[in-house]
């Protein structure tokens, strides 16, 4: 049955946001206000599908851990879901993403209509004043930065670094860093077909507050978001 509602669900939202990738398109010449607007509609309603067909619902804890003003959202990646996830509980999410989705067609300006952030993760040392100049200014306006400090999609359970960007713009911004931790990869895992009904759960932990040597905010994010993982992974309900 899991098989069943993953291939009505994959044919489904895969599709239709095949056809809205390029039926959106005319957007980006309108304010990027229409685009935003346009593709959040269409993440609500993956939201909505996947409980209606998956029978995979998800829920934030630690909501009263979200400082007021400027925050920057480090979480643990387990999924393919977390890189929309973030839209469903805040407002107008910024991402840190890879920069080779920058040569996608059309998605680069889908990313400059969302004001998200590119990086370039051989490191070179323009990109990263570039990402700490554009988190900055995104900081400024009042928008979350959402950044995945590990780099990429890791099992549950499975260890995993803490790259240096995000003690890059902790260092930088100047901004509180609140650690996600969360067990979507126990319904949703990465590079499977099959996706498991349940309740994912994203949870926010104490905001790390700026002020902090870089060494040491690394070593205290990573352990407040392994933490956080394994408890989730052994109680995930």
């Amino acid at each position: 049955m899991n098989l069943l509602r993953s291939a009505v669900f994959n044919i489904v939202v895969f599709g239709v946001t095949g056809v809205l990738y390029v039926a959106y398109a005319p957007t980006l010449l309108l304010p990027s206000a229409v685009t935003r607007r346009c593709v959040e509609w269409w993440f609500d309603r993956i939201f909505r599908l996947q409980r209606a067909i998956l029978g995979l619902d998800f829920e934030f804890r630690g909501l009263g851990n979200i400082p007021d003003g400027a925050f920057i959202i480090a979480s643990a990646h387990q999924s393919a879901w977390e890189t929309i996830g973030f839209f469903a509980i805040t407002d107008n999410p910024v991402y840190v993403l890879k920069m080779e989705l920058t040569r996608l067609p059309l998605f680069r300006h889908y990313m400059r209509a969302f004001g998200m952030i590119a990086i370039d993760r051989s490191g070179s040392a323009a990109s990263a004043r570039r990402m700490l100049k554009d988190a900055a200014a995104v900081l400024a306006s009042g928008r979350p930065v959402v950044i995945f400090p590990g780099g990429t999609r890791s099992a549950p359970g499975a260890d995993f670094e803490i790259r240096p960007g995000v003690g890059a713009l902790y260092r930088h911004c100047g901004v509180p860093v609140v650690p996600v931790s969360l067990n979507t990869g126990l319904y949703w895992r990465r590079r499977a077909f099959t996706k498991k009904p349940g309740t994912m759960i994203i949870e926010f932990g104490p905001p790390i507050e700026p002020g902090l040597d870089r060494k040491r905010f690394e070593a205290l994010l990573a352990e407040r978001i392994k933490a956080g993982n394994r408890h989730l992974l052994s109680s995930p309900a």
